[in-house]
């Protein structure tokens, strides 16, 4: 029988679809940043909340690109059931407005986060105090939605086509990473560090030809890094 708090969490998420269906969007605690857009998401946000899980507690992968265009998830993750949030180019306030709608319905045994290196681009990034506030919004969401739940953040890739950014990446995973320290509920995995070459540049085998993007190699070490942390913070479901 399910909890009261997870049949809470998935009301919530029936709401959040219902007012999807009616062009809307569910109440945040959070107001939306000057600056941001996450209603640009919506399409978006409709048609990956209608891809329900097919297996109970699942594993949440939650961000931006480079989570959504891991292909090999499924079978990187393996025997842990998997379910992939991830959305365009999204921002990591992204992650948090759409938060009930993406997450809370599939009663996740944990949430994995890759968001904010979105942030840091274009001509006026944002600062790395700005992208750890809203870590700080959606970590504070995702103990009151799913208490005792792990959160695991992957770090910011340093990436050859932001390089510009590169110590403003490095700051926002150092004040990420110092966040979750002080909390067992969350886990900072640091898959940045061996994206840098020994000058401490990017380094670009690890990216696709857009230099922005990881390649195979890149998602190998995202596996080789994160898979091991995942498993034990929620164990190896029993195989048939």
């Amino acid at each position: 029988m399910r909890s009261a708090s997870v049949l809470l969490a998935l009301a919530g998420g029936l709401t959040a679809l219902a007012l999807l269906s009616l062009g809307e969007t569910p109440r945040h605690p959070q107001e939306t940043p000057a600056g941001e857009d996450p209603l640009r998401w919506t399409e978006d946000v409709t048609r990956l909340a209608a891809q329900a899980s097919t297996v109970e507690r699942p594993v949440v992968f939650l961000g931006s690109s480079s989570i959504r265009r891991w292909d090999s998830l499924p079978e990187d993750m393996a025997p842990l059931p998997v379910l992939n949030r991830g959305f365009g180019g999204s921002r990591i306030h992204d992650s948090v407005h759409w938060f009930d709608a993406l997450v809370v319905p599939e009663d996740p045994r944990a949430l994995v986060v890759f968001a904010g290196t979105n942030d840091l681009s274009g001509k006026e990034p944002r600062s790395p105090s700005w992208i750890a506030s809203r870590f700080e919004a959606l970590a504070r969401l995702h103990k009151q939605r799913l208490p005792g739940v792990p959160l695991v953040y992957i770090a910011i890739s340093p990436t050859p086509a932001r390089a510009e950014h590169l110590q403003s990446v490095l700051a926002t995973n150092r004040l990420i990473q110092a966040r979750c320290s002080s909390d067992p509920d969350l886990v900072f995995v640091d898959t940045a560090s061996a994206l840098l070459d020994g000058a401490g540049r990017p380094d670009p085998r690890w990216f696709v030809e857009d230099r922005l993007h990881l390649n195979a190699d890149g998602y190998a070490h995202w596996t080789a890094t994160l898979r091991p942390v995942v498993l034990e913070l929620v164990g190896a479901p029993a195989l048939d």
